[in-house]
């Protein structure tokens, strides 16, 4: 009797197993972050990829936004977008299929910041998955570090202007040993995107020339902005991208960039 009962669990777990993995959604195929450095911005893809193992009657795939619906596609009825967002979202292919469904987000700004659903439904299961994506625009931007000698202290001033997210500013020597910071503000503008400044001070006890930086961080994404600035020397009022520039007695601006 015990054997039979075995057996009979055994086959209801089997069942349950192959019911619970007859609509596997794999992954949403999407850049975690997207840099807008111009209007030149590419749409940016978002794919979901999922398979459907046994037979279904229905297959509803819902894309959301932050919880609003913005994209569906129903097997035998094609795709739509919600009318909201028709200037914001499109198909990513005009031929769908039971194993993946993907949009275009269009005119990508930091309005297309969000965390985006992929939810897919059969006639006998709903599973969904997110992706968030984070938008950082940099574009018209200013990033400028000034230094004033002062008796026997040397005052660093930071500013960035027109980025987005909210940066947060760390002032450092040139090996990267951070100079506390003595006073920091930032404010939101009027398109949404943010300026910020911070001062720092430093002691120093001779004229030689010393080398500082002011690097702008995102969120903790892995993306920065850096200006340097050489004692003795002035900065540029607009950062130019550049991987390594030096020039002696100018400012040094770096660029430095990555993505998952």
């Amino acid at each position: 009797m015990c054997r039979l009962l075995s057996a009979v669990i055994t086959a209801l777990t089997v069942l349950s197993f192959k019911e619970v993995n007859c609509l596997l959604l794999t992954e949403i195929e999407a850049p975690s972050v997207v840099v807008i450095e111009d209007d030149n911005v590419d749409p940016i893809p978002l794919n979901c990829h999922f398979k459907v193992e046994e037979e279904s009657n229905s297959l509803v795939v819902k894309w959301t936004k932050d919880n609003n619906v913005i994209f569906q596609y129903i097997k035998g009825h094609g795709t739509s977008v919600i009318p909201e967002f028709k200037d914001e979202v499109e198909s990513l292919s005009n031929e769908l299929n039971d194993e993946e469904s993907g949009i275009m987000l269009l005119n990508p700004s930091i309005e297309s910041a969000a965390v985006y659903r992929c939810n897919i439904q059969t006639d006998k299961k709903t599973v969904w998955m997110d992706k968030e994506v984070h938008v950082i625009d940099i574009q018209n931007y200013t990033h400028t570090l000034i230094l004033k000698r002062i008796q026997n202290e040397t005052h660093l001033d930071c500013e960035v202007e027109n980025v987005y997210p909210e940066p947060t500013l760390v002032i450092q020597t040139f090996d990267g040993e951070p100079i506390p910071i003595v006073s920091s503000n930032a404010s939101t503008l009027g398109n949404g995107k943010f300026s910020a400044s911070a001062i720092a001070v430093v002691r120093t006890d001779d004229d030689s020339a010393d080398e500082y930086q002011c690097v702008t961080l995102f969120s903790g994404l892995s993306f920065n902005l850096t200006t340097i600035v050489i004692s003795g020397s002035p900065s540029f009022r607009r950062p130019e991208w550049s991987h390594l520039l030096l020039t002696a007695l100018i400012a040094l601006v770096t660029y430095e960039k990555f993505r998952f």
